[in-house]
């Protein structure tokens, strides 16, 4: 099954400014659209079907656990704070007490997992806790393909060659990429 996301992120990764200052435009006619491409860059990147394959920003996700696991492989390479959680039939959500979880790299195994209950799921914290703290060749990766899709804003372009992302991007962004073998 595939993870889903309970908590997003809280905020931007970059502030308006900054976007505003690498992109060079000036007022506050841009600013909701200069915005609306920073969140869509991060998106793009983001969790996990974005392309690092990893959380930016400090967000929660569940797991669904099918039939009794003795363990599971995390969805992404940064995940802590595990906690086993009960989806009840009503929608909310309750801890599931007295199970063990232990990390292993890549994966966390189970001691005590109630096998009978239903809606059973791991939950985990996962991305850089505050903006401040993602690597700085993230942040720059994400002001260029925002400012890239400030600039060619439309999908086909007539009477010019095409626009690809800058070449940068992925150069920075290819060390971050996440892969489970």
């Amino acid at each position: 099954m595939r993870p889903f996301l309970l908590e997003a992120p809280v905020g931007p990764l970059l502030q308006l400014d900054d976007l505003k200052k690498h992109i060079r435009v000036e007022g506050d006619g841009e600013n909701t659209l200069v915005e609306a491409y920073e969140r869509a860059a991060v998106a793009l990147l983001d969790g996990y079907s974005g392309i690092l394959g990893r959380c930016v920003l400090k967000q929660k996700w569940a797991l669904p656990l099918m039939g009794c696991p003795d363990a599971v492989f995390l969805p992404f390479p940064d995940c802590r704070d595990f906690q086993i959680e009960q989806r009840l039939s009503s929608g909310d959500w309750i801890d599931v007490e007295n199970v063990a979880i232990q990390q292993d790299g890549d994966c966390v195994s189970f001691v005590d997992l109630p096998c009978g209950e239903a809606g059973l799921h791991l939950t985990c914290w996962a991305g850089w806790e505050t903006a401040d703290e993602v690597k700085e060749t993230l942040k720059q990766a994400v002001r260029m393909l925002t400012a890239h899709w400030f600039d060619n804003r439309s999908a086909v372009t007539t009477g010019q060659a095409p626009h690809n992302v800058p070449l940068g991007f992925q150069g920075m962004i290819a060390p971050l990429v996440h892969v489970f073998v």
